[in-house]
């Protein structure tokens, strides 16, 4: 096979191939150049979570395993409430190869960034396929997630985010390639990676009982047996380790559970504030004991204060879709570039918000099997935090989704424009009604961090 055959054979298959693509590689090529851009000006030293991420990978190049500290008991060290383990082995394997170099993560998040914009691409090709505007919706598509402020922001630190959302959007494409081809070498791929993605965070878990579900509809009883067997030997040498450390049965780790207590306790307000109470209990009590204590204080207060639990509840909902919560109040910068960033970030989840909603409208319209599909992986995406806790970043799991609603419902503008405005009114209107709530519920809150950080 020659260098050219993916391209038709030749040079002139080159070219157009080039020539047909166009404009996917100008959005591709931008995507990746912002967030090379992005990093090399910022520079971020990494600071807590990322600060953690960067200790651990280091120990694991050194040989010292899977640590934040050197010479402490593991039972004590809170590596294993951190998320992972994934992201912090994607670190290691980066160092192992060009030693400790955040350039070298720079530019591996900055092509992965760039691989997810690709992913998102075809995922509409394929939901879409039978639409003479699939490649007018898969830019689209492409240029909202690629070029997404608080994703090229994320891509710039050495946060587990990037990593996840290619996770995410590799695995919802092979699970919608599957449906199309039904091959097994898709399936066994789908599997493995499945099993990774939630080792590089959690809330992926909750698109299994999805892909189970595909499985149970088309009496797929052999496969469903083999995705979960390949699961299982996924998570078994992380959750074996786990066990011969700690005791117990830990396959993802203590971090989940400690955001369950976070995030419900009294004077909570659903985002991740610990307060002085958790806090000192984490600082002072092993990895086991904390795990533990997370789910009884959890459990205690469900059973306790309902009320207060039903109210967290609905304003974490509340939160999690609100336009007032952009990305951009980081410890980095500062001034009119701060300003400029979050008001940037700040549009795009307007748009993406409003537009991915009408998307969403439209599409339940339609009895298309890959887009009921795509609603329930969007559907799924934040119920973990519905319970738990709610911060901007959290949502991230959904851009990708709301890129192609939001993509699906630019492209249909020209279809019947009284229904298109009618159902981009009604999406306006819940949006901003949503936003103006969260306004009203936590206004010193804004206006204590608009003074903090632009007074």
């Amino acid at each position: 096979m020659n260098s050219f055959s993916v391209y038709g054979g030749s040079p002139v298959g080159r070219k157009n191939f080039i020539a047909q693509n166009k404009w996917l590689l100008i959005i591709l090529s931008v995507s990746f150049g912002l967030s090379i851009f992005y990093s090399f000006y910022y520079k971020i030293e990494p600071a807590v979570d990322a600060l953690s991420y960067d200790k651990i990978a280091q120990n694991i190049v050194s040989g010292a395993g899977y640590r934040e500290g050197i010479g402490t008991d593991l039972a004590y060290d809170y590596s294993i409430a951190r998320v992972g383990p994934l992201y912090e082995y994607f670190l290691a394997g980066i160092y192992k190869v060009f030693g400790h170099s955040y350039p070298a993560v720079w530019i591996m998040q900055a092509l992965l960034h760039s691989a997810s914009a690709y992913l998102v691409y075809l995922i509409c090709f394929l939901a879409f396929a039978g639409s003479d505007n699939k490649k007018k919706i898969g830019l689209w598509a492409a240029a909202i997630f690629g070029l997404y402020p608080d994703l090229i922001e994320i891509s710039a630190m050495l946060m587990t985010e990037t990593l996840y959302l290619f996770f995410t959007c590799l695995m919802v494409y092979l699970f919608m390639f599957y449906v199309k081809n039904n091959s097994l070498k898709t399936f066994l791929l789908l599997s493995f990676i499945s099993g990774l993605a939630v080792l590089v965070r959690p809330p992926l878990l909750f698109f299994l009982p999805i892909l189970f579900f595909y499985l149970y509809k088309k009496r797929e009883w052999g496969r469903a047996v083999i995705m979960a067997v390949i699961l299982i030997l996924v998570f078994l040498p992380w959750t074996a380790r786990n066990y011969r450390i700690y005791g117990e049965i830990m396959p993802f780790g203590t971090a989940g559970a400690i955001n369950f207590w976070i995030g419900n306790h009294v004077g909570a307000n659903g985002e991740q504030e610990a307060g002085a109470e958790i806090s000192d209990y984490i600082s002072q009590n092993s990895a086991v004991d904390i795990n533990s204590e997370s789910m009884n204080q959890f459990k205690s207060f469900v059973v306790n204060y309902p009320g207060e639990f039903a109210k967290l509840t609905a304003l974490r909902i509340n939160k999690y879709f609100s336009v007032l919560r952009p990305m951009g109040f980081w410890f980095y910068a500062s001034g009119w570039r701060q300003i400029l960033f979050v008001f940037s970030s700040a549009i795009f989840s307007f748009l993406a918000l409003v537009l991915g909603l009408g998307g969403i409208i439209k599409l339940l319209k339609l009895k298309n099997e890959y887009i009921n599909y795509l609603i329930a992986f969007a559907v799924a995406t934040p119920l973990i935090l519905f319970i738990t806790v709610v911060e901007t970043r959290y949502r991230f799991q959904i851009y990708p989704l709301l890129a192609v609603f939001a993509a699906y419902f630019i492209a249909s503008f020209g279809q019947d424009r009284r229904i298109w405005f009618r159902t981009a009114f009604v999406s306006l209107a819940i949006i901003l009604a949503n936003g103006i709530l969260d306004g009203l519920l936590n206004f010193n809150q804004f206006k204590d961090k608009i003074f903090s950080h632009f007074g």
